[in-house]
């Protein structure tokens, strides 16, 4: 069990360090001495860019694994007692045309990008209710919007993403946890190269997000500072539909 220095410490985990914006984050909350839990599948890679922090703790893990990942995330718990801040940020996206997409590589997505998000969120909100404090970011995509052509799943997934913040803000929304999904808009990452932001260019409002106050956003999708309503509120009676075919 890590010792913590006090209770307001706070304790950070962020999927997906080894590059772009994971890895981005994580150097800033380590700059801010935050206990910074860092993970990802290339372990090599986290000892390189971290083994030297004092404040950051490295985890082999691959979100494709999902049995894993729930063994993972409950050591994590065991041995740091808590999750404050959680930063869902590991993704895969396949470019293909839907009819010679891969049933292997869909399966990797939605374990990636969407099952292995939801088992995480499940272990770590049950500390959080008890502390009644949590701050959970997920890190979506415009083409959970805009469905880009030849990413079905890509965009599926971070779809999924968005609407898991927005059921968990309406059930916790009584326990100082928020929950919001960002979407870092073109930058430049190892799944898309060729982008022309920088994953810094996200800081500002990612710390923003994982640092409010208890009446902070929740339930929100930001693109940067932009709030955008994906998910709009209708008055409609769904037991009760109106049919005008």
């Amino acid at each position: 069990m890590v010792k913590l220095k006090n209770t307001s410490e706070k304790v950070v985990l962020i999927t997906g360090a080894t590059s772009g914006i994971g890895l981005e984050i994580a150097k800033e909350f380590i700059r801010r001495k935050l206990i910074t839990i860092v993970t990802g599948r290339n372990y090599k890679l986290l000892k390189k860019h971290f083994k030297k922090d004092k404040f950051a703790y490295i985890f082999k893990m691959d979100l494709n694994k999902t049995r894993e990942t729930k063994k993972k995330i409950q050591l994590i718990l065991k041995k740091f007692k808590r999750i404050d801040i959680l930063i869902n940020n590991a993704a895969i996206a396949v470019n293909s045309p839907t009819e010679k997409l891969k049933e292997k590589k869909i399966i990797e997505s939605f374990n990636t990008n969407l099952i292995s998000p939801i088992i995480i969120c499940k272990e770590v909100i049950k500390v959080m209710k008890k502390r009644n404090y949590g701050r959970i970011i997920n890190i979506s995509s415009g083409g959970s919007i805009n469905c880009a052509p030849k990413y079905l799943v890509y965009s599926a997934t971070k779809s999924g993403l968005n609407t898991l913040a927005k059921s968990l803000n309406n059930e916790l929304c009584n326990f100082n946890i928020k929950i919001n999904t960002f979407s870092p808009g073109p930058c430049k990452t190892k799944m898309f190269p060729k982008n022309p932001l920088s994953p810094k260019l996200c800081l500002p409002y990612l710390i923003k997000l994982s640092t409010s106050n208890e009446k902070g956003a929740s339930g929100q999708f930001f693109w940067f500072s932009k709030k955008i309503n994906i998910i709009p509120k209708l008055k409609i009676n769904w037991a009760k539909p109106k049919l005008n075919l």
